[in-house]
């Protein structure tokens, strides 16, 4: 279950100099987790993603050596090549962290193009923060998105529930160009559940763009 939250929480920022020619992304990745009950989990593995196959793949060597693929709406996990099980994923690939990066859209973070709303921007000291408001059918979860901008590099974003009530925060931290793109390298990530709060703070390291060997990597046969 943490695995699944933790790629569903993974989310992006980039600048759109040079994100035209991006099409392919990988990076270790390195998760820490405090769960609400105040254990603390560690992931870590290998992240692969091709937006013309959308396939998000995570090649996990700890705590276990598994494969995790995330292609449309459906999770997959395998272990030694054999499919251990399949499940709904909440994550769409090409809606996700590393596609914004790729398409170089992660300052709106495609909301404009998800029919949310544009309904104010305000400064708050060096922090241009934009306010979106969701579609109907979104509104019983999400009231609103508060996005923030700072250096202009995409710094937070905050989710707020039906109630109000902040529900999901992430920070965008420790930039680096790669190529031409501007990519966050560490994102802290807080949670309001029912049962209590969950922190996470991901890590990506060695960071490769338009990587042409190994396809296979990129394109797991399902």
């Amino acid at each position: 279950m943490n695995k699944i939250l933790t790629i569903f929480l993974i989310l992006v920022l980039t600048s759109p100099v040079f994100a035209q020619f991006a099409f392919r992304l990988e990076a270790d990745i390195l998760t820490k987790t405090s769960l609400p009950d105040s254990t603390f989990q560690i992931s870590k593995g290998k992240i692969h993603y091709d937006k013309n196959f959308r396939k998000i793949i995570f090649d996990f060597t700890f705590p276990n050596k598994e494969k995790v693929v995330l292609f449309d709406t459906i999770m997959y996990r395998f272990q030694n090549n054999q499919l251990l099980g399949v499940s709904p994923n909440f994550l769409i690939p090409n809606q996700s962290f590393f596609h914004f990066i790729l398409s170089g859209d992660l300052k709106n973070f495609g909301f404009d193009e998800a029919n949310f709303t544009a309904s104010g921007i305000e400064k708050k000291k060096d922090l241009i923060i934009t306010t979106w408001i969701p579609p109907e059918h979104v509104k019983p979860f999400l009231s609103k998105i508060l996005v923030a901008t700072k250096n202009k590099q995409l710094y937070s974003i905050t989710m707020m529930g039906p109630n109000g009530k902040v529900i999901n925060r992430q920070i965008l931290k420790n930039y680096q160009l790669i190529d031409g793109i501007d990519i966050p390298h560490e994102v802290l990530i807080a949670t309001y559940l029912d049962n209590g709060k969950m922190y996470q703070v991901i890590t990506l390291n060695n960071v490769v763009l338009n990587n042409q060997s190994d396809v296979k990597s990129y394109d797991y046969e399902l």
